[in-house]
């Protein structure tokens, strides 16, 4: 089944012209679309669709993208790729720090934007987060260890030390990745090939600021990491057990 099959996207953009532009060309491809012009009407959309990815432009009226961002990413690790202009390197950096999965920049092909939504879909298991039933919790306690790294694949949740911890689907992908190949060495430009893709915007940064944030989520003390390692000039080693 392609990835659009049945497939939402949620495009949030003030512009008119542009978001007209991608709506028409996701929907030639196969995918549903929803619409958003402002930051709150964009988190209503979400909560009443539920979209399998959500386009979102950092520039908007009222809350910005990056606030749009942050709130759905504490809820659901759905795909999240910015569209942004040219020039907004320092608002990027900090939408991939707030949990996005990818940046597009303005002006852009739309068969590349389809191409990148595509690629994202494909590699994100999406899932929503919920309270757990007293219940679930007592389960939780006595099943889940209480030191290093537990990786549930079929559930898709982490655990660091007993507790669980929130990642976004492509911090999930780069420890699910490496976890499945404990003490091998990884280059930046080889996770970013596995886990964006060829056909997505090749910069390693975005693979040094997910392994930055993940660390921080994973690590009692992120300077002196445990369990994603750094090799000098080499590249990442993940340290602990494999996903379960």
């Amino acid at each position: 089944m392609d990835s659009a099959d049945h497939a939402t996207v949620l495009i949030v953009e003030d512009d008119n012209e542009i978001r007209e532009l991608l709506r028409l060309y996701l929907s030639k491809n196969g995918f549903v679309t929803v619409e958003a012009v402002d930051g709150l009407s964009a988190l209503r959309e979400f909560e009443e669709t539920q979209p399998s990815l959500v386009l979102l432009d950092i520039q908007l009226p009222g809350m910005s993208g990056l606030e749009v961002c942050e709130q759905i990413r504490s809820v659901s690790n759905v795909p999240i790729v910015f569209v942004s202009a040219r020039g907004e390197s320092e608002d990027i950096v900090h939408g991939l720090n707030l949990g996005a999965d990818d940046y597009i920049p303005k002006p852009f092909d739309p068969a590349v934007v389809v191409a990148r939504v595509k690629a994202n879909m494909r590699r994100a298991p999406i899932y929503r987060r919920y309270q757990n039933s007293a219940v679930g919790t007592r389960m939780a306690e006595q099943t889940i260890p209480v030191e290093g790294i537990y990786i549930d694949s079929k559930k898709m949740t982490v655990h660091a030390d007993g507790e669980e911890v929130r990642l976004s689907a492509k911090e999930f992908q780069l420890l699910a990745y490496m976890a499945n190949r404990p003490g091998e060495v990884f280059s930046a430009s080889e996770l970013y090939e596995q886990v964006w893709g060829r056909d997505s915007n090749d910069d390693p940064r975005t693979v040094m600021v997910h392994i930055y944030n993940m660390r921080k989520k994973l690590e009692h003390n992120p300077a002196e990491p445990r369990y994603i390692v750094s090799v000098r000039g080499m590249g990442y080693r993940y340290e602990g057990a494999s996903p379960r």
